[in-house]
């Protein structure tokens, strides 16, 4: 059964019509099996439309929720009110259930509640309070198709891979099968990626996402406060604003002071917040570590570099569904990676400027690269500067390691300085990176001129709908 959020204004009439329609002693028997509360209806010799209608707001906002309403009406009717076109083929289902085994089952029965939750923002046995069994495949594999829902499925396949990840004892499982299930499930019906669950750990951390959109001759800057295992960001009191790229800085400023005030009443490892900048190209290779002027706590203005662990992101990835599932792919093969020796033959040594446009994009994609060491330098016209980053962008490399500036150093000491940066950190953890980063470049001034672009595929900002030109409006 759909959720309410999945029906469309065609399917959500027939719903208000049907019910209007239904006899007295049926309309009856659906308030009896809802429960609304006392008082709640107009007496029974209101118009019937009357009480239809007030039924289904209670029912939407702080009720059951429409999902029950339709199980209700369909036990009292005999069939469904609403008639929907299958989305997944049965053959869909029943290729997904024939890559579990026997001793998958208590997987298969924690993933398909989280997964429920995860979808409908509701308990299972809430939005079903006839409680249905839950006692074998067959009666999972049952209601997930009754439902019907691609979002639900690509989720239950998400939580059920990470299920059985977590119970493994033996040789690691391969989950090829179900990662191609559920990629072509979401491919074919648009169902967004998901963040992947945050790791296991006992200390959080706080970031401050910033989103830099290029408006006219300002930027836009969207603003989120994230915390490590709290699914939503906190709110902080900061809306998006418009400024010139001069002043960003000093707004973000004011930012971070007023997140780590509100992270008073949080449990993080040092109440410090870790920026994350997500750049757009065009801004991607600026100093902003030595040029971005921030503002301490006493109102000095300390250089980014060294007032803040930061990490800079590519804004280009947020918006493009194909770049974050390759990402995904990515890091997982980065997080499977036992040590740096291991990490660094995965990463694409690249010695000299290409000067073919798309070479470098599609040697990174061909080669699978978990990460790039751009060691040569970067040409100085700024057109061909631009296409080569929006290459590394493209080929969605999580880390990549490059030098803009015109550098004395060789290719052999540039690239032990980078060894040098991931030696320094937990490359998985951006907490870590973030500080490994920074005291690699205080500790050498080799390493000054180092950018660093990284992105994993979660921790995304919610940036507005580029298409509705109303969403593009902040504040001044």
């Amino acid at each position: 059964m759909p959720s309410h959020a999945n029906l469309s204004p065609q399917e959500r009439l027939a719903l208000i019509t049907g019910l209007n329609g239904l006899p007295d002693p049926s309309f009856k028997m659906v308030v009896f099996a809802l429960q609304p509360p006392a008082g709640l209806l107009p007496s029974d010799l209101a118009a019937q439309g009357d009480r239809a209608f007030t039924l289904l707001q209670w029912v939407e906002t702080t009720g059951p929720g429409l999902g029950v309403l339709q199980t209700v009406l369909a036990q009292i009717l005999g069939r469904p009110l609403i008639e929907r076109t299958t989305r997944l083929a049965t053959t869909d289902w029943a290729t997904l259930f024939g890559y579990f085994s026997l001793y998958d089952f208590a997987a298969m029965q924690m993933a398909f509640l989280k997964a429920f939750h995860d979808v409908y923002a509701k308990g299972f046995w809430q939005v079903r309070p006839d409680n249905p069994p839950l006692n074998e495949p067959a009666q999972i594999q049952s209601l997930i198709t009754t439902f019907d829902d691609p979002v639900l499925a690509v989720r239950f396949v998400e939580r059920v891979m990470a299920a059985l990840q977590s119970a493994e004892e033996g040789a690691p499982r391969d989950f090829t099968q179900f990662e191609q299930w559920r990629d072509r499930i979401a491919q074919a019906f648009n169902v967004p990626s998901a963040a992947p669950p945050a790791p296991p750990t006992s200390t959080r951390h706080a970031y401050l996402l910033v989103a830099l959109e290029a408006h006219g001759s300002d930027v836009n800057l969207y603003p989120e406060l994230r915390v490590t295992g709290v699914e939503k960001p906190i709110g902080f009191g900061a809306c998006p604003k418009t400024c010139a790229i001069t002043e960003a800085a000093a707004q973000i400023s004011r930012w971070i002071h007023q997140a780590e005030a509100a992270l008073e009443a949080e449990a993080c490892d040092d109440g410090e917040v870790i920026l994350e900048v997500f750049l757009p190209c065009q801004y991607l290779d600026e100093d902003i570590a030595t040029h971005w002027q921030m503002q301490d706590k006493r109102g000095r203005a300390v250089a980014l570099g060294n007032h803040r662990r930061f990490l800079v992101r590519s804004l280009e990835r947020v918006r493009d569904r194909g770049i974050q599932r390759a990402l995904a792919r990515r890091w997982q093969k980065l997080d499977a990676c036992p040590d740096l020796q291991a990490l660094c033959l995965q990463f694409h040594r690249q010695a000299h400027c290409p000067s073919e446009k798309g070479s470098l994009q599609a040697m990174l994609k061909d080669l699978d690269a978990l990460g790039l060491k751009f060691v040569a330098q970067l040409p100085t016209d700024a057109a061909r500067r631009s296409d080569l980053l929006y290459e590394i962008i493209d080929a969605a490399v999580p880390i990549a390691l490059w030098v803009s500036a015109p550098a004395s150093d060789d290719a052999t000491t540039l690239e032990a300085e980078f060894d040098a940066l991931l030696a320094a950190c937990q490359w998985t953890n951006f907490a870590d990176l973030a500080r490994g980063w920074r005291l690699h470049r205080l500790r050498s001034p080799t390493a000054q001129p180092i950018k660093l672009l990284c992105d994993r595929p979660d921790r995304l900002p919610q940036l507005p709908d580029p298409n509705r030109e109303e969403d593009l409006l902040v504040a001044l």
